[in-house]
Order: structure tokens, then C-alpha cells, then sequence
């Protein structure tokens, strides 16, 4: 699996049985968007349901992969049981993904068939409003509690806050924050690790951030995401059928 390395500075993928540094168990049924990218059958990679067959992930996650070794689960907390898994139809990274810098790090996924809709799983929609600094977010996923190192097998959850991207940018210099990157920092020891790249940032239950890349793991440094409303278009033109809403 792809590892994105710049200046000490990784993109959040990883092994399996992973999970956020700080974070706590979710409940059942609580991120119902929430899926586990597979590779030949390890947990990699988290992702987002945005539409029937559509999933939204990190460029990392798949760049110069192919389909037939990934799978996508969805439905359950739990990385070794539960869920429904779905075949891969294509890869989708953002054709201006660059590996070194970690830019533009934003991915879609086409199903092979139809996610079941159920109380457990369902849809998330993409917020069509930036966010601004100083935002409380959501964060689910199966990344490291410490890195290296290895956490329970239940997905976690963790509220963080966003910065402005000149601060992050301040606190990562020789790293390349943009415009089309959020940035969250609460404090040392809590934030997003490996094993939570392509996972979903939420705010008031739409996605405004996919996992991409940070200094492993939450050791006083933001987080940097890869900011949905700046690929909004770039989305809708490769899924056509889903709709943004305000």
C-alpha cells in the first residue's frame, strides 16, 4: 500500500485494527456513512457513503492500485466481523493527485453494486458551505491510538477544531497546506493516525473533510484534510448522479 512521506509528515493509511489517538468508542448505528477500505482483505483506509454506489476516500488510498483488490464494508463498528461487503467497479483518484507534496488527495469509489440502505447505513451529504476556523468537526475511524502501535477494533470518534491554514501552514513549513486543505488541532494527543486516511470530517452531519496527511501521530501538530468544497465540481462531474445540497 502507497505511504506518502514528506519530512517526517505521513498520509494517514495504514495497517488494520487501528484507531484516532484520544478518541472514544462510537456508538452502534452513530456514523452510518462511515465504511473500511480493504486491501486483499486488510482494513487500509476509511471512507464516506455519498451516493448509491458512490464512495468518497484519500488519492493515497488507491493511487496506481487495481479495483479487484480492494473491497468496501459497510454496516458494522468493527473491523473483524459484521457488515456487508461490496466489490470494487473502478478507482477514482483526482487525476492532478501529486504523491509528493500529498495535493489534491481526493478519491472516489464506484461499487459494483448498490449499498443496502438501512438504520446502520445510509448516505452522507457533501456540505456546499466552506468552514471557517474555530468549527467544531467530527472525525470517525480506525487509525492508531499512538504510532507505532496498535488499539481495539472498534471505530472511534473524536471532536477537533479547525484552524486557519496560515496557522497550520506556520506549524507545518516545510509542508504544502493550500487552500483546498482544512486543518483541526484540540491538543497533544488527539487527532487523526494511520488507518484513518480517506475517513470523514463532519460538521452538523455533512462532510466538509477527507483524511489525508499529518506528523504521526497527534504530537501537538494540526491534522490536514483534504477540503470537500473545493472538489464539489470535480465530484459531481465523475458521479453525475448525486446531488449537492445546501
Amino acid at each position: 500500500m502507497h505511504l506518502a512521506i514528506l519530512c517526517g509528515l505521513v498520509a494517514f493509511c495504514g495497517a488494520t485494527e487501528n484507531k484516532i489517538v484520544g478518541g472514544s468508542d462510537a456508538e452502534n448505528d452513530s456514523f452510518p456513512y462511515q465504511v473500511s477500505l480493504r486491501r486483499k482483505g486488510r482494513h487500509v483506509c476509511g471512507g464516506s457513503i455519498i451516493g448509491d454506489d458512490w464512495i468518497l476516500t484519500a488519492a493515497h488510498c488507491i493511487y496506481k492500485q487495481r479495483p479487484e483488490h480492494y473491497t468496501v464494508v459497510a454496516g458494522s463498528n468493527l473491523l473483524d466481523s459484521g457488515g456487508d461487503s461490496y466489490k470494487v467497479k473502478e478507482l477514482i483518484p483526482h487525476e492532478n493527485y501529486d504523491p509528493e507534496t500529498i495535493s489534491n488527495d481526493i478519491a472516489l469509489i464506484k461499487l459494483k453494486q448498490a449499498i443496502h440502505v438501512s438504520e446502520g447505513v445510509n448516505k452522507i451529504e457533501l456540505s456546499t458551505e466552506d468552514v471557517p476556523s474555530e468549527v467544531e468537526l467530527t472525525l470517525s475511524g480506525w487509525g492508531m491510538t499512538e504510532y507505532p502501535g496498535s488499539s481495539p477494533n472498534k471505530l472511534q470518534t473524536i471532536k477537533l477544531f479547525s484552524i486557519t491554514n496560515e496557522k497550520c501552514a506556520e506549524e507545518h513549513p516545510y509542508a504544502n497546506v493550500t487552500a483546498s486543505n482544512i486543518c483541526t488541532f484540540t491538543k497533544k494527543g488527539e487527532g487523526a493516525c494511520k488507518g484513518d486516511s480517506g475517513g470523514p470530517l463532519v460538521s452538523f452531519n455533512k462532510q466538509v473533510g477527507v483524511v489525508s496527511w499529518g506528523l504521526p501521530c497527534a504530537k501537538g501538530k494540526p491534522d490536514v484534510f483534504t477540503r470537500v468544497y473545493s472538489f464539489l465540481s470535480w465530484v459531481a462531474d465523475h458521479t453525475k448522479s448525486i446531488t449537492l445540497c445546501d
